[in-house]
């Protein structure tokens, strides 16, 4: 019996140690950019989805704007874009950095 209670900490120290090990695993591939680099030379302006798995993207590259197609296995180059054709005024909130005080602010100020 005492064994069997044993086996059941040591079973549930190791489990333990796993998820500890998983989170902080997890936090510095996030941190380190593993995942996903970050250059200050390339960055996506605005994607659309036209299809599933197919969109069009514009980037930037530099000080360039460039059209492409995305789909799930290649990548087309539609045409290059003058900044005079674009929109860049930037927007309020995008949608990925939208604050729990921000969306509450919205809400008390309808009702």
């Amino acid at each position: 019996m005492l064994s069997n209670i044993l086996q059941m900490v040591v079973i549930l120290v190791i489990f333990v140690l796993i998820l500890v090990a998983t989170y902080f695993t997890s936090r510095w591939v996030a941190k380190s950019g593993a995942i996903q680099t970050h250059s200050p030379n390339i960055r996506v302006k605005e994607t659309f989805k036209i299809a599933p798995n197919r969109y069009i993207q514009i980037i930037e590259l530099g000080d360039q704007y460039y059209a492409i197609g995305v789909s799930k296995d290649n990548i087309t180059f539609l045409t290059a874009l003058s900044k005079e054709q674009l929109d860049l005024t930037p927007k309020e909130e995008e949608p990925g950095k939208i604050s729990f005080v921000g969306i509450f602010n919205k809400v008390q100020k309808k009702k």
